[in-house]
């Protein structure tokens, strides 16, 4: 199949020139509230010099497949515009644009009584103009009492993120809070699990590692008791009493939720010490966020599960359509989860076009090194 992408600057198609001079570009898929970004580096050059995008620019960037159809990557604000001369080149970058204006970004000074989690990220999705999605699990925790202490509502919500170890991400206008390793996109809709086998590796890029054992024996919060005026802590881990302990500097309001805290860093330090990278045939519908397991590669890593930290889909002429992916190991329940767990969404912008996420059952495409834009085909040479 042939690789090949589209691409809009404020709304106008770019020329075929653009196409004709791309030498690259990449877009960086994080899960979490990382700052995703795009870049592209193009020849340039008498006679004809490309003309600089606008720093603020929105570029709109479709990838995939000629054959079955180019999905929707997102929207980017241009933010760096590098031209370099003698040898002409130049560099485009930008980072997602969903955030550009956010009010997620003002300092607040509050706090949420008798609210459910769901209550509270709905309400700061909707001064921010986003749509809200949550996964039932999350949405049903309720708070007596939650503070937001001068801090913005992004940091607010990263630190209830950690605490309950969840996902919180913006992606396509919508607001995300839900079970981390649940494989939900933007839409709330599954995006489906990633299943590599040796065949669609591209050769000398798996690398993994795995810990024969944790490196902190427990994880111990504290809340405190009101009755006794003192600070008690609780535990979490499997007490080897030759590994270091993990404290949580917070004070949280009740032994729920500070075991609640102290279960989730401890998923969290489980799974920071699991790691694994990859290259594979380029896949749009590998995402951030997505279940990922091998079959068939090696005893050890084989069935192991991890989640995908980051994913960056790279063109180029030279190595043609790659997907590079980085994951850690996953801690939690099946990604599957129940009926009631998983949040209603409306399919992807874009989906009627784009082709369908890996599911297990489901073989990447094979891709060779020739490339197209929206002007034409660009063979390798």
């Amino acid at each position: 199949m042939t690789p090949a992408v589209e691409l809009t600057i404020d709304g106008e198609p770019v020329s075929g020139l653009f196409y004709e001079r791309l030498i690259s570009l990449s877009i960086t898929d994080k899960e979490g509230f990382g700052s995703d970004r795009f870049e592209a580096e193009l020849n340039d050059g008498p006679p004809v010099f490309l003309a600089l995008p606008r720093k603020g620019a929105v570029a709109d960037i479709r990838l995939g497949y000629r054959e079955t159809g180019l999905r929707s990557m997102g929207q980017y604000t241009v933010d760096e515009v590098h031209p370099e001369c003698l040898p002409y080149r130049l560099k485009i970058s930008g980072k997602a644009a969903d955030l550009r204006a956010s009010k997620l970004k003002s300092n607040q000074e509050r706090h949420f009584d008798k609210a459910t989690l769901g209550d509270v990220v709905s309400e700061l999705a909707g001064e921010a103009g986003l749509q809200p999605v949550l996964s039932g699990r999350l949405a049903a925790i309720r708070y007596e009492w939650l503070p937001q202490q001068d801090e913005t509502s992004l940091h607010f919500l990263e630190r209830l993120a950690r605490r309950h170890n969840a996902l919180f991400a913006v992606k396509a206008g919508r607001l995300l809070f839900v079970d981390r390793g649940s494989g939900l996109g933007a839409s709330g809709a599954a995006i489906g699990s990633v299943l590599l086998t040796p065949e669609l590796i591209i050769p000398s890029t798996c690398r993994f590692h795995l810990p024969d054992r944790t490196r902190y024996g427990k994880v111990v919060a504290y809340y405190h008791d009101q009755d006794e005026a003192k600070r008690i802590e609780v535990a979490s881990g499997d007490g080897d009493e030759d590994a270091p302990v993990f404290r949580i500097p917070e004070t949280f309001a009740d032994a729920a939720e500070a075991g609640a805290a102290a279960d989730s860093r401890a998923k969290a330090l489980k799974r920071g010490e699991g790691t694994v990278e990859v290259e594979t045939v380029g896949s749009t519908g590998i995402c951030a966020g997505a279940p990922l397991m091998f079959s068939g590669v090696r005893p050890g890593l084989d069935g192991v599960p991890f989640v995908i930290d980051t994913v960056t889909h790279s063109l180029s002429k030279r190595e043609g359509f790659r997907s590079k992916i980085s994951g850690k190991l996953y801690d939690g329940k099946s990604a599957g989860g129940t009926a009631e767990d998983v949040p209603e969404g409306q399919p992807e912008t874009g989906s009627e076009t784009a082709a369908p996420p890996p599911a297990a059952s489901q073989a990447l495409p094979t891709a060779p090194p020739a490339w197209s834009g929206a002007s034409g085909r660009i063979d390798d040479r």
